[in-house]
């Protein structure tokens, strides 16, 4: 019997986001880069890494998980570096990417010659579904604006990263294209690569993979000098390939609204969903609210007064006991939970096709070992 919450993961469905992407890869002729940031289970990493040609890296530990668990080249890139982690990252990483002109001054003197030093550029257009998550906004943080073409770029940056995308679709990454080509056009042609960052969802059903391909091919043609371009997708990889179960602790009333009481936390779990925020899909409930049968807000275990979503509809009336099923929860999911009020942290599986594997079950151990050093 599996532990309750657990988050799992179904292999089969990574592997058939694996073909469509390496598929993708081939027919665009464009390098894949595995984001960490969005999904990083070492357990999944050797069929991910079958497709990807590196990793995407944005602190020192996702560095040196990924380091050790492929030795592809670790592509880094952090809105700002900690002193004390440089020397540690040097010999991990293959491209070196900055958030500044002045960041990159004040550290590509302690680069080895041979590292490729790339530079992050916002072009003011992105596509995201709430601003929290949409870079291009105006006054972002994230990368150097157009105004700053009006200098020549440093010898030093060989390529350009740019990411203001987010489960985007292949017309949102056209407009993106469209929009470096004209606002970073006097510094395209000094550069040999062209990172254009994740937020690609090549994985999700409609996405128009040949309009995807044919911007890359246009892109091609408008810098026919570079040496590689490559994308670094997260949710891609794991689109619709993981989902999170839990069970239903308590059932209670107040003020005529029924509330099923999980086992499980949208603020500690589920942060996404009150962060976009987004209503998650609950795959034994009715596709929309229908109060004509047994509805439920749904009740997170946490003591948040916000830690709650719905209402949900049912067939039939929920029970103690009952398992649900929240779909879609293998990207931005466990690498954003969080241990607060102690609650009990989802049990990590893989769902093979011959069973159920536990990769990763947690207790207090692990609550301590945040706390204390005993």
């Amino acid at each position: 019997m599996l532990p309750s919450p657990a988050f799992i993961i179904e292999r089969t469905k990574v592997r058939d986001n694996l073909t469509c992407l390496r598929r993708v890869k081939e027919s665009a002729q464009i390098q894949l880069l595995f984001a960490l940031k969005g999904f990083a289970l070492p357990a999944l990493m050797p069929d991910i890494l079958q497709v990807a040609d590196g990793v995407a890296a944005s602190s020192l530990n996702e560095a040196l998980l990924g380091y050790l668990h492929s030795r592809k080249p670790v592509h880094l890139y952090a809105p700002a570096y900690r002193p004390s982690d440089v020397p540690e990252l040097i010999p991990i990483t293959s491209t070196w990417i900055f958030n500044s002109l002045e960041a990159y001054h004040r550290w590509v003197a302690h680069l080895p010659e041979s590292m490729e030093i790339g530079l992050r550029v916002n072009p003011h257009y992105g596509y995201a579904g709430a601003d929290i998550y949409n870079p291009g906004r105006p006054g972002s943080r994230l990368g150097v604006p157009p105004t700053a073409t009006t200098q020549p770029l440093p010898s030093r940056i060989t390529g350009l990263h740019v990411h203001t995308l987010c489960e985007a679709n292949a017309e949102a990454f056209a407009v993106l294209i469209q929009s470096l080509l004209e606002q970073f056009a006097p510094w395209l042609h000094s550069i040999r690569w062209l990172n254009l960052g994740g937020g690609h969802l090549i994985t999700r059903v409609g996405y128009d993979i040949d309009l995807f391909i044919e911007t890359i091919h246009h892109l091609r043609k408008r810098l026919p000098h570079l040496e590689r371009l490559s994308i670094e997708p997260s949710a891609a990889f794991v689109w619709e390939a993981g989902y999170l179960q839990a069970q239903v602790l308590d059932i209670t009333e107040t003020a005529g609204r029924q509330w099923a009481m999980l086992d499980v936390s949208f603020t500690a779990h589920m942060p996404d969903t009150l962060e976009m925020p987004y209503k998650p899909i609950i795959r034994e409930a009715l596709p929309h609210p229908d109060f004509a049968y047994h509805t439920y807000w749904m009740g997170g275990v946490t003591c948040l007064a916000g830690d709650e979503m719905g209402p949900y509809s049912f067939v039939r009336p929920l029970e103690l006991g009952q398992t649900l099923t929240f779909h879609d929860m293998a990207h931005y999911t466990f690498v954003k939970t969080t241990l607060f009020n102690g609650v009990a942290h989802p049990a990590l599986v893989v769902k093979e096709e011959n069973g159920y594997r536990i990769v990763k079950a947690f207790d207090f151990e692990d609550y301590r070992r945040r706390l204390s050093n005993g």
